[in-house]
């Protein structure tokens, strides 16, 4: 699907170091959602430069070790130039349990290999012992005929038996492959390759990052937040306070491809495009009236949610309507609807965007 401008075209660290972690760093709902929001108004005033107020220098992003979680704590500019900061708490266990099922190990496809290798020897010789084999007496040519006639059609029964269980169990192991990856969060990508599965992420990790989502609904009732305005805080939190940093491939002897659940981003306040978006996706999951898409292009990945577009905002239509593009990764301090110069550039050439719905 291809984006669009609105009438215009202007110019992990392993949880075992996570359990002691105390750290600050400082840059220069579906089923029992939160309250929906009034749709956007119009004419809302575009974001400004510059901090606002006389608050905390933000960006900011604290992060503590307290008895049985982490305290979180996020300073930020909000698009309509005000500074502000959200707080919450995560629980130790929800965020050890998003980083262990998230990722898979080489073992788990070497136990498959096993099991695959033993199956197959097992129909094979199972197979062979249903063959006629030796040499075959008769006393007449007839009777050789008839004996050689029942001895091939039990061979090729049994050599047709076979067949099918090499092919049942062909399916089985690609479909037991397959399982190791999407139980490790992972998606097939082009059928050959696989990739990190940022809805499923979305949806995996909503319920355990609801206290940062009940700290901005907080913060919507304090400012009167229309839909947008608490994307776009949302949206600029996860840009600015939430370092940049691309995650390994590997965590210990997991295999995570570049990317990690919500709980563990916010808790180590870094991420990369996919990351992020699974953060703010995860969040915003929280309100129902909320629709969201998650975009794919080649080293690259972010989203859009659903509302009509102001002039020169950036959008993709999908299932017939417009969503507003929002850029993830940061540090660049983009509202919805303005895109980085690698999305900028993807657009000029006019090429499709992957897109994946994000719900519950």
């Amino acid at each position: 699907m291809k984006a669009r401008r609105a009438w215009v075209l202007p110019a992990a660290v392993c949880y075992s170091a996570l359990a002691a972690f105390t750290w600050t760093f400082e840059s220069h709902a579906a089923q029992g959602g939160f309250r929906e929001f009034r749709k956007p108004g119009q004419g809302a005033p575009a974001p400004k430069a510059g901090g606002g107020g006389g608050g905390p220098r933000v960006p900011f992003c604290r992060v503590k070790r307290v008895h049985g979680g982490y305290s979180l704590d996020y300073g930020f500019k909000h698009f309509n130039g005000k500074a502000e900061e959200v707080t919450a708490e995560l629980d130790a266990q929800s965020v050890a349990e998003a980083i262990a099922e998230y990722g898979f190990k080489e073992s788990d496809f070497r136990d498959l290999d096993v099991w695959y290798k033993k199956a197959q020897e097992d129909a094979i010789a199972e197979a062979e012992a249903k063959y006629v084999k030796g040499e075959v007496k008769a006393k007449s040519r007839e009777e050789l005929e008839a004996k050689l006639k029942w001895i091939n059609d039990i061979n090729k029964k049994a050599q047709g038996d076979l067949e099918k269980t090499l092919a049942s169990l062909s399916a089985e192991y690609r479909r037991k492959r397959m399982a190791v990856y999407t139980n490790a969060g992972f998606r097939m990508k082009d059928g050959k390759t696989v990739e990190a599965d940022i809805p499923g992420m979305a949806k995996r990790n909503w319920k355990r990052v609801r206290p940062v989502a009940k700290a901005f609904s907080e913060l919507a009732e304090e400012e009167d937040f229309e839909t947008e305005d608490l994307v776009g805080a949302v949206v600029a939190m996860t840009q600015t306070s939430l370092r940049y940093e691309v995650p390994d491939t590997k965590e210990g002897s997991r295999i995570i491809g570049g990317a990690m659940p919500p709980p563990q981003t916010l808790v180590l306040g870094q991420g990369d495009c996919d990351t992020k978006t699974a953060v703010i996706s995860a969040i915003l999951l929280n309100w129902p009236n909320i629709k969201l898409i998650g975009l794919a292009i080649p080293g690259h990945y972010l989203m859009a949610y659903q509302r009509a577009p102001r002039r020169g905002e950036v959008f993709v239509e999908h299932q017939g309507e417009p969503y507003v593009m929002i850029e993830s990764a940061g540090p660049a301090w983009l509202p919805p609807g303005v895109v980085g110069d690698q999305t900028q550039a993807y657009l000029d050439s006019g090429q499709d965007f992957r897109i994946q719905p994000i719900s519950l």
